[in-house]
């Protein structure tokens, strides 16, 4: 597989088009020929990126349901649906045209009918705004400043309802993947307007915009007690941690 990537990877022999890779458990993935895709394909399947935080992940955890903030072609919701036991899925991703893909990356691996896709940013309040380019292609597109118009930017409680009228019947807990580029600081900063829905968090934090130090105060702020799984590298630009929800401080 890892020859395979570095040809396709290269950005002589790509061309314009589209590849489909089939994975080994007999799912597909369709990628655009001469995007990112090869790279986010790359981190996540080859490089393998989330396996140390779904790895930390109680051994017992039974079903979970899935909110993915980024889910940009939903590569990585085919991970973690192939990785753990997932009852349902909410894919939120703001960019137009990796939503397309991410919608059809899902329907042709039978999961549409147990995820709802969502074309959005996710903030700190309701509003509106564009997407801003980072200058590093498709899986770089931010948030930019808040207005009267754009996309839409719902808040994660916003987000997290629609997967709790299923998790709640279920009793399944809500597991956050969030890769939104720097977005989390806006979620961080107001922990508390959602801490309460989601028991464990992957998050890949871009230090530039949420340094770990902040991310870590964000979490001592809350009401409840987090555990930081994974290795924070000084200096690093971007660091994925997973993080677990424990009891409320003021029952402690």
């Amino acid at each position: 597989m890892v020859d395979k990537l570095r040809y396709l990877l290269d950005p002589s022999r790509q061309g314009s088009g589209r590849f489909t890779y089939r994975l080994r458990d007999g799912r597909t993935a369709v990628l655009r020929k001469g995007t990112t895709d090869f790279r986010v394909f790359a981190e996540i399947f080859v490089e393998q990126v989330y396996a140390p935080c779904i790895a930390a992940l109680p051994s017992d955890l039974g079903c979970v349901t899935l909110l993915d903030l980024g889910a940009n072609i939903g590569l990585s919701v085919l991970y973690i649906d192939r990785a753990l036991e997932v009852d349902e899925i909410i894919a939120v991703e703001p960019d137009p045209g990796n939503f397309q893909l991410l919608s059809e990356n899902l329907r042709r691996n039978g999961l549409s009918n147990r995820c709802i896709t969502i074309r959005a940013f996710a903030g700190s309040k309701h509003a509106f705004a564009e997407l801003h380019d980072s200058g590093n292609g498709a899986w770089g597109m931010r948030m930019g400043e808040l207005s009267d118009t754009g996309i839409p930017v719902l808040t994660l409680a916003e987000i997290a309802a629609l997967a709790n009228r299923s998790s709640a019947k279920t009793g399944a807990p809500l597991l956050l993947k969030c890769d939104i580029e720097g977005g989390e600081r806006h979620l961080f900063r107001h922990i508390r307007d959602w801490e309460q829905l989601i028991r464990y968090i992957l998050l890949e934090l871009h230090t530039e915009f949420l340094p770990v130090e902040e991310m870590i105060a964000c979490l001592e702020s809350s009401s409840f007690e987090w555990t930081v799984h994974g290795t924070r590298q000084p200096g690093a630009s971007i660091v994925l941690l997973l993080l677990e929800r424990g009891g409320s401080r003021q029952a402690s």
